[in-house]
């Protein structure tokens, strides 16, 4: 086992344990969210029956027979009937109220997960450069480093290593220069980092075919920056959830090669047919129970039969679950194109 093997073990094993810590606090908070819902019912009657019985209070006083006419008696009347429906809706509101913040919670952690991936990523990243640089057998090569090292000074200042990295540059470059110790400080390290740039640049421009000096991937896992979703790709349609609930899944998977058909509980009937219409050609259609009728779930189920499709259910309110089942089933069709290609005779 070398070093590079020891590197994707531990962001492996450190990836696991990050993963696990969301679906406990995912758990956590699906298991407080019936109580919370009930303590939500609570306050929004406390806010709303007294306002109705004032309403309905007055509409006494206003009698049909001596009022029969009066615009006041009519809007009272609609506000009164806005009222009980909203108190009759109370479960549904809590329901979203909660599963708002329940959402930003299950972000936050999604959140957190990303920034350790990324870390890790950029503590790997540190390593390469620092091979780079010192794989730099001449001033010129050790000079053009820079271009690639320049590219990066987000992720080095993220982590503190921008200083590392620039005095290994300098250390590299005065070794290497005929002249004597040409590579200094000049202001902050980033500041010198842009001076050596330019004069790569300008090297560069002197020659015909210059140096283009670029890190290895040997202590990273990738080239590219973590993206958990970023190697997705396929449709998929989903009915059911919220408006909330579909923006921060489209929110994760901005960076992916997922198209993406969602028809929540809110949509109308038109949105409704329209997502029907791209069964037929979804690698992938789930229901969101937790927010969804019966009616647009045996809308969905019957269009899916039709299509010869299967369906998924999803039961959750959350993002983490959304993502997981969308994750899963393509990584599966991806997995079974995979297999069927190979298992053609040629």
């Amino acid at each position: 086992m070398d070093i590079s093997e020891l590197d994707d073990l531990e962001n492996s094993v450190q990836d696991l344990l990050s993963l696990a810590k969301i679906e406990l606090e995912e758990k956590r908070l699906q298991q407080q969210r019936d109580e919370q819902i009930q303590q939500e019912i609570v306050r929004i009657r406390e806010r709303l029956e007294p306002l109705l019985a004032q309403v309905e209070e007055m509409l006494a006083h206003l009698t049909s027979e001596d009022f029969v006419d009066s615009v006041t008696r009519q809007k009272l009347e609609s506000k009164a009937a806005d009222l009980r429906e909203r108190v009759a809706n109370a479960p549904l509101l809590a329901a979203q109220t909660v599963d708002r913040q329940m959402i930003l919670n299950e972000e936050r952690l999604l959140d957190e997960r990303l920034t350790e991936q990324t870390n890790r990523w950029r503590q790997g990243l540190r390593a390469d450069l620092v091979e780079m640089i010192a794989e730099q057998e001449d001033f010129f090569s050790a000079t053009d480093a820079s271009i690639a090292i320049r590219g990066y000074v987000h992720d080095l200042k993220a982590i503190g290593a921008l200083e590392e990295i620039v005095d290994a540059l300098i250390t590299q470059i005065n070794t290497h220069s005929e002249e004597g110790p040409v590579a200094r400080l000049r202001g902050s390290h980033e500041q010198t980092l842009t001076f050596i740039y330019n004069k790569a640049l300008e090297n560069r421009s002197r020659v015909d075919r210059s140096p283009d000096v670029q890190p290895r991937v040997r202590h990273r896992v990738s080239e590219k920056r973590p993206n958990p979703y970023g190697l997705l790709e396929g449709k998929v349609v989903i009915f059911g959830g919220h408006d909330r609930l579909e923006t921060a899944v489209r929110n994760r998977l901005r960076d992916s090669n997922v198209t993406l058909v969602w028809c929540t509980a809110q949509a109308g009937p038109q949105i409704a047919e329209q997502a029907e219409s791209h069964i037929v050609s979804a690698d992938l259609v789930l229901v969101v129970t937790g927010y969804t009728s019966h009616k647009l779930t045996d809308k969905a189920v019957q269009a899916s039969q039709r299509a010869g499709k299967s369906v998924e259910m999803v039961n959750t309110t959350g993002v983490v679950r959304v993502l997981e089942a969308i994750e899963y089933g393509l990584k599966t069709k991806q997995l079974a194109r995979h297999l069927n290609h190979f298992s053609k005779p040629a």
